[in-house]
């Protein structure tokens, strides 16, 4: 199993805030994460070519990968309870996609995470959805209990 730990503010595993453009890409291909291009693909540079946003897509299929934040896996754990756990500690950005819950900014900690649809347990095993679903599309489905997406940026990134 390979663990990637996620620092708020600081970085995704080597890939570190305040880096050069440069650096992210030599960091990257010394990096030991299978297809690391379809992981981290999303980079951001500041004016002075610094990094000041990281993304990092969930490979969801890919047994063995971990995204740790403190003891939270961020792929393999539900949005909800990701959510639920992290604003124990800190307050998210409350806007419309986070009420939908689609996307939260935890401004703070500088740590963003989104998805495309919106699923939880109760939805997915309601038999009104049961019944709908094609049987071919529930694992889909099911990715949507999990986010997408973890970005970590500067603070004053939505500024």
């Amino acid at each position: 199993m390979y663990t990637i730990t996620i620092n708020p503010l600081v970085g995704i595993g080597s890939i570190q805030l305040g880096m050069t453009e440069m650096q992210v890409q030599q960091e990257l291909q010394n990096a030991p994460w299978i297809n690391n291009e379809e992981l981290l693909q999303t980079f951001e540079y500041d004016s002075n070519n610094r990094l000041k946003f990281i993304e990092m897509n969930n490979p969801f299929d890919s047994a063995g990968f971990k995204l740790l934040y403190k003891d939270l896996d961020l792929f393999n754990t539900t949005a909800e309870d990701i959510v639920s756990t992290i604003r124990i500690h800190t307050s998210f950005v409350n806007n419309m996609e986070a009420e939908l819950g689609y996307t939260f900014f935890f401004r703070e900690i500088g740590l963003s995470l989104w998805r495309a649809n919106v699923m939880t347990d109760a939805i997915i095993n309601s038999p009104e959805f049961l019944a709908e679903v094609l049987p071919e599309n529930l694992e889909d489905e099911k990715r949507n209990l999990y986010f997408a997406t973890i970005a970590v940026t500067i603070p004053s990134y939505y500024d």
